[in-house]
């Protein structure tokens, strides 16, 4: 048993990061039901899970959970579109599912190896999304069936881009740079916490290419969020230290000018420019996109506060099935008004009342996940939801390997 659960964890830290690239983009091609391998491979870790005598979930944390699926299921039967919604419901659901599975089964799961592919994986991925903006082209993610600019089906939506302009945004294997930016803050945390597992050169080259790799992704959120959790407050970024790999970083962008065409060159540095004056100032469209949306989904929200207006009817993943979806950017909103306040706040709770562990670095990945979820509708990448979970438990295990009196931050590690 012990071996089966290790290898259906491992199977969810290798694919769920290239499961929208690969799986769902040029897989289902040949096999449409393929893209259902994460839901069996959760429902069977829960079937284990709950025919394994390990710890018990108890007190407050069984009644969150208990609660949380009583509600969407409610939901699901009296409050939804009808056989459409169970699509979101798994959404919901599968993290539920996850947690009890990694509640109950933590004593048979290998850490140290799921923690050393989770890593691995990362910086393969970052090598290849690095290789992919700068040299190879969007054609790998248009002909994955990625969604297109409305102006030109040569190019990505507009969300892959900076201001619009002819730089790209790293993605990996995700369905936008968002996950992407999150998922590789989860790799750089648990490389500090597990920093032993590899040698230290080796150490300092993962940690390099993730931040390179978290910066080309221009996803303001989360990288202002990895800075505010795990840098500023513990180290003062500038030493001798970590300015070595700002350099490293100038020089890689160096190159790059030397293989690419003037042209492109100066279209490049003007749309960083651009980028960089909207984002102080805050007048870029992306910002004007996200004030409106919050506006629009404070007052949808406050009009649907009791039981919302029904699940299945919002977030971009229910346009196939239901026309007039309303897409909100904030994760909080989203589900307020999809399910009502009640809910939601069962559904949020279910993170840091769960996974909570006093004095583990999977508290700040908990607090980095609420706080993106204000402005990001994170709830719905299931893949990211799935792999936060994993990270979460990762790090809540005991192991030595930082102090927390010794104020040094994941940026230490780089050393």
């Amino acid at each position: 048993m012990r071996a089966l659960v290790n290898r259906l964890f491992l199977s969810l830290v290798v694919l769920l990061p290239w499961h929208s690239l690969i799986v769902n983009g040029y897989l289902r091609k040949y096999f449409s039901l393929i893209v259902l391998w994460k839901e069996l491979a959760v429902i069977a870790l829960f079937i284990l899970a709950i025919t394994h005598k390990g710890p018990k979930i108890a007190g407050m944390k069984l009644i969150v959970l208990l609660c949380t699926v009583f509600l969407l299921t409610a939901h699901l039967v009296f409050n939804s579109i009808g056989v459409l919604a169970a699509y979101s419901y798994r959404i919901y659901l599968l993290p539920i599912l996850m947690t009890i599975a990694l509640y109950k089964l933590a004593d048979l799961i290998d850490w140290e190896k799921i923690a050393k592919w989770f890593i691995t994986g990362a910086f393969i991925m970052a090598i290849f999304t690095i290789i992919q903006q700068l040299f190879l082209g969007e054609s790998i993610y248009l002909n994955a069936g990625y969604p297109v600019n409305t102006f030109s089906d040569e190019k990505l939506n507009f969300t892959f881009y900076i201001g619009y302009g002819l730089l790209q945004r790293g993605a990996g294997g995700f369905i936008a740079p968002i996950p992407y930016s999150v998922y590789l803050i989860l790799a750089l945390v648990l490389s500090f916490k597990y920093k032993e597992l590899f040698s230290a050169r080796f150490a300092k080259a993962v940690n390099m290419v993730l931040t390179i790799s978290l910066v080309l992704t221009f996803t303001r959120s989360t990288i202002a969020t990895y800075l505010f959790f795990f840098v500023i407050p513990y180290l003062n970024f500038f030493t001798r230290k970590t300015v070595k790999y700002l350099l490293v970083l100038v020089f890689i962008i160096i190159i790059q000018f030397f293989v690419v065409p003037a042209s492109i060159q100066e279209m490049e540095l003007g749309t960083i420019d651009t980028f960089w004056s909207n984002s102080t100032s805050l007048e870029d469209t992306s910002s004007a996109g996200h004030f409106e949306s919050l506006d629009r989904g404070f007052k949808i929200a406050w009009e649907n506060i009791g039981n919302g207006i029904g699940l299945g009817k919002v977030g971009a993943h229910t346009a196939a099935f239901f026309d007039n979806a309303l897409v909100i950017e904030s994760g909080y909103l989203s589900v307020i008004i999809e399910l009502g306040l009640l809910t939601a706040v069962f559904i949020f709770l279910s993170f840091p009342l769960v996974h909570y562990k006093k004095g583990s670095l999977s508290t700040v990945i908990i607090l980095v996940y609420l706080a993106v979820s204000f402005l990001l509708p994170l709830i719905y990448y299931v893949e990211l939801s799935l792999l936060i979970l994993i990270t979460i438990e990762a790090l809540n295990k005991d192991k030595n390997l930082y102090v927390d009196n010794s104020r040094k931050s994941v940026a230490g590690s780089f050393s």
